[in-house]
């Protein structure tokens, strides 16, 4: 009774816990009555009762990852991935691995590596799927030609069934007798359709894999539950194999003419020592252009665009081998023979085993669920057709209909997938916010599995039918299999609770769609131009469709998910509650809504999601428009008008002689510091900023220049933090340029991006900010005068945002073409023929970079890199992004400490192992003030650094 009491207590039944949980990877929206996390598998057994108790169904989730609308669900959704994660045991004599099914793949794979060891399915979202959804699935990847699904690597199962028994299953049957005793009469009474209907090719992952009940798969009743989505039970522990990985890896990429030469090609490349035959539709790169700009990945491509002869489609095979020499020779062989061959030759290849470039050509593939989300036109393009497979040499043909089909239907798509086993992965360019477009959706459907099943083929090769494609399966199987499948739920779960809708009884494939009809209803008319969206906000939150990129512990998205691990503070949950605010049911308050503000709140606007999500889904931006809404008619918090107006108030405490220096003599008091910040609403766990004496604007116009300009004039731009907060950082600036030969001029008056006001969503005062600035700049605005800003944030909001905001304005586009940071002219200086000698000595110095979160985010780093190279300075970065700071946000109440906690993940460690003598650098101000408060430590500018280097003479 006390456990059940404690259960309820941890139901999240809040506003955005539901709001973030309504969908998954998929098209599908289902509106939970409550989420779980479970800690234990008596967490399970408890909650089971509760659910019991009040009449719900119960979906399991992992990674929330499925594309076919499988781990969503109008009852109770259990997600184990936050705390029901841990390997329980790892056996390398044995080649296996138990674990709960929380434990994430990359976790798991990175555990067992130092054994020599792998687990052999690896799906594009290995490095934040769960092996429970994983199984749940049957999951696959692009090695399965090597070691084939999650099916065929699990060894035991112990599943809990709907009345809070467990049993075990295994090779051989389970340990429950009643269980056994049912499964061998289902196996009897279907032996001859099990061995003819299923398990025909690898990839028919549709229906439930029934056919490992027969004699000759040794009625292995553990692979038969892999693949039932959720729907007869939940997985509490798995032992899965391992296997061995490779000794070395060779990467051969061939280009085709048509997508349909690499499908009919895949097939041929099935051999020893090939681990896999990924196929990619010519399209996918222009979907790459117009996601992330050039990466320089897409330049590795052979017949990439802009050559000879740009390619219609590639097959990337990996080979492997016990020596490099002998993978790259196998990878070689593979390359050498399809130059020739007779029907289907390549119109270019290219063999690497170098790592690095071999995971940048692999991060094509890997982002291409993500990338195809956006047509190269702009177009949006929706999964559910995602995942048919048929027999790998029926390929060409199957991808020839499909063409056909989507032509007639009026629709597009880029496919891409695991050719060498028939599965390709295709979204589409359905229209679904109308009902006209759900009716050509639903046809098309209907079409494509006809159409799938006339190629012997599947519906589903590895991400389950779920809510996409149940409905279909009359269209693939006898009415004799799907009772067998009936019978085989009704056996794990007679009661019915488990996953209903999907497989068994299916509910109607175009009911409760996403982005249908109602999607628009509470939409409002944003003040960012949002170029790429149609002015839309509906358009822009549709980005993500949910491949959950930003759950990942790699990189820097999203940083606050990195610390609290709940979906809420994932990019995609944030999304996921603005589309609920936009229909208007779950927060029919619209932006007035307080669970819409709390599941912002956590957001850093680190623009992190911007570059690294594969749709560009800019969290920040969408925060911002909801902030200026959401407080149009009501009191701000005081944070936002004392760190939102802090440009404005420091040029004003500046212009009256003295006061600067009065002011931060007082603040130094540690009582009127508290005060201060109080008053402020400031969270006081922080120390305050502090004042210059004297503005840099100021002391520019004292100053004698270091050296007579020769090489022409640039504009030094005194952005808010340099020219109030730090002013050793512009001084130095200026030295340096005067020191390479420019007259630096620094303009007057009160300037400011609107950085601040943005973050704070004061949008109509950022605008008014912005215009002002650029009425006192104006005369520098000629498009071609270099306007340096050294100020990291500062520069990503004159180069992206204030554009947006003022997009009517032509001036604010010639800004954003000549501002340029202070590490990227240098860099292009130095490259540039002059007689101007170069002035910088070296420095001969180890130093850790904390890139700042927008100069990542815009991939603006690389000219400080260069620079610091010819300085001599040996530099490694932070790989975690956002220092934790972000600006206003580390200040406001209630976010300190997780402001250090997101510092402790790399940045504060790596300074305190660093050698006496190196440097830390930190271009942004609110970096420097993270790392003077969590080490001691201080950071300096690039600027520094060369004023340091410059050569007395």
């Amino acid at each position: 009774m006390q456990l059940s009491t404690d259960v309820r207590s941890r139901l999240r039944t809040d506003g955005a816990t539901l709001g973030a949980y309504v969908s998954d990877a998929s098209i599908f929206r289902r509106v939970p009555k409550a989420v779980f996390e479970p800690r234990s598998v008596e967490d399970i057994r408890a909650v089971l009762q509760v659910a019991r108790d009040e009449n719900w169904p119960v979906t399991v989730r992992g990674g929330g990852t499925s594309v076919a609308g499988n781990a969503i669900g109008e009852g109770l959704v259990i997600d184990t991935s936050r705390h029901f994660n841990r390997i329980l045991d790892i056996d390398p004599a044995a080649r296996t691995a138990r674990v709960e099914p929380g434990v994430i793949c990359d976790q798991l794979r990175d555990a067992v590596a130092g054994h020599g060891l792998t687990y052999g399915p690896d799906p594009s979202t290995h490095n934040r799927c769960t092996i429970g959804g994983m199984l749940g699935n049957n999951a696959c990847g692009s090695h399965s030609l090597q070691w084939g699904t999650a099916a065929d690597n699990v060894v035991e199962l112990t599943v809990m069934r709907p009345d809070g028994e467990l049993v075990r299953l295994f090779r051989g049957g389970t340990d429950d007798a009643a269980l056994n005793e049912a499964l061998t009469a289902l196996r009897d009474a279907e032996l001859a359709l099990l061995r003819t209907e299923l398990g025909r090719f690898p990839r028919q992952v549709s229906g439930y894999g029934l056919h490992y009940l027969s004699p000759e798969k040794g009625f292995d009743v553990a692979k038969a539950f892999v693949g039932t989505e959720g729907t007869c039970g939940i997985i509490v522990e798995a032992v899965v194999k391992l296997v061995e990985k490779p000794a070395a890896t060779a990467l051969a990429v061939l280009a085709f003419a048509s997508v349909f030469d690499a499908a009919a090609a895949a097939p041929q490349v099935r051999r020893e020592g090939v681990a896999t035959a990924e196929g990619m539709g010519g399209d996918l790169l222009d979907a790459l252009y117009l996601s992330q700009g050039n990466t320089g990945a897409e330049a590795l491509l052979p017949g990439a665009v802009g050559t000879p002869r740009p390619a219609g489609g590639w097959l990337f095979c990996e080979t492997t081998g016990a020596t490099p020499d002998q993978a790259r020779q196998r990878a070689a062989a593979l390359a050498a023979e399809f130059a020739v061959h007779p029907t289907r030759p390549t119109i270019a290849s290219l063999v690497v085993n170098e790592p690095a470039e071999m995971r940048q050509l692999w991060r094509i593939r890997e982002s291409a669920a993500g990338l195809v989300t956006r047509l190269p036109d702009g177009r949006e393009a929706w999964p559910s057709w995602e995942d048919s497979a048929v027999p790998p040499e029926n390929l060409a043909d199957y991808l020839r209909d499909l063409y056909a089909l989507l032509e007639r239907h009026g629709l597009e798509g880029i496919p891409f997938g695991h050719f060498g086993e028939g599965c390709v992965h295709l979204r589409i360019s359905f229209t679904l916010g109308t009902e006209e477009g759900v009716a050509v959706f639903r046809a098309f459907m209907l079409d494509a599995a006809a159409t799938v099943a006339s190629h012997g083929g599947s519906l589903s090769g590895e991400h389950g039918d779920g809510r996409a494609r149940s409905e279909l399966l009359p269209l693939m199987y006898s009415p004799a299999a799907l009772a067998a499948f009936e019978k085989f739920k009704d056996i794990f779960d007679p009661e019915r609770v488990f996953n209903p809708g999907v497989l068994v009884r299916p509910e109607p494939l175009d009911k409760g769609l996403r982005p249908g009809p109602g999607q628009r209803t509470r939409e409002f008319i944003p003040l960012h131009a949002l170029t790429r969206d149609g002015g839309s906000m509906v358009n822009a939150v549709n980005r993500c469709v949910g491949v959950g990129l930003c759950r990942s512990e790699s990189e820097a998205m999203c940083p606050s998910f990195q610390i609290t691990g709940d979906e809420v503070h994932s990019t995609r949950g944030r999304a996921r509650v603005l589309s609920e605010m936009f229909r208007g049911e779950t927060y029919p308050e619209g932006t007035d809504s307080e669970d819409v503000k709390d599941a912002l709140d956590l957001c850093l606007s680190c623009h992190a999601c911007a570059s690294e999500c594969p749709v560009n889904v800019d969290m920040s931006t969408y925060k911002s428009e909801f902030l200026n809404q959401h407080y149009t008619s009501r009191r701000r918090p005081m944070a936002h008008y004392s760190m939102g107006w802090l440009p404005l108030s420091a040029h004003l405490l500046h212009r009256i002689p003295g006061a600067a220096r009065v002011a931060d003599s007082l603040l130094r008091l540690r009582p009127v510091e508290k005060l201060v910040m109080r008053l402020g609403g400031i969270d006081s766990s922080r120390g305050m900023i502090r004042f210059a004496p004297r503005s840099f604007q100021s002391l520019a116009r004292r100053r004698k220049p270091l050296t007579r300009g020769s090489a022409g004039k640039v504009v030094l731009w005194p952005d808010s933090f340099s020219n109030h907060l730090d002013t050793a950082v512009p001084t130095a600036a200026a030295e340096v340029l005067e020191a390479l030969g420019y007259d630096v001029i620094v303009p007057q008056g009160f300037l400011c991006c609107g950085l601040t006001w943005h973050s704070t969503g004061q949008l109509e005062t950022a605008k008014k900010v912005i215009s002002s600035t650029l009425d006192r700049i104006e005369e520098h605005l000629d498009g071609s005068t270099p306007v340096i800003c050294l100020e990291p944030s500062c520069t990503s909001m004159l180069m992206e945002e204030a554009p947006q905001l003022l997009h009517d304005d032509p001036r604010v586009h010639s800004l954003a073409r000549q501002v340029v940071s202070l590490g990227e002219f240098i860099a292009a200086r130095s490259a540039e023929a002059t007689d101007q000698p170069w002035p910088f000595g070296e420095v001969r110095a180890e130093a850790l970079s904390q890139v700042h979160c927008h100069e990542r985010s815009r991939k603006g780093h690389g000219g400080t890199s260069e620079v610091l190279e010819q300085l001599g300075v040996n530099e490694s970065t932070i790989e975690t992004g956002c220092c934790g700071l972000a600006g206003n946000w580390g200040f406001e109440p209630g976010h300190g400490q997780m402001s250090r906690d997101l510092g402790e993940r790399e940045l504060f460690p790596r300074i305190r192992g660093l050698e006496e003598d190196a440097l830390i650098l930190a271009d942004g101000f609110s970096c420097r003030t993270q790392i003077k408060e969590g080490t001691g430590m201080a950071g300096k500018h690039l600027a520094q650094v060369l004023r340091g280097a410059i050569k007395e003479e």
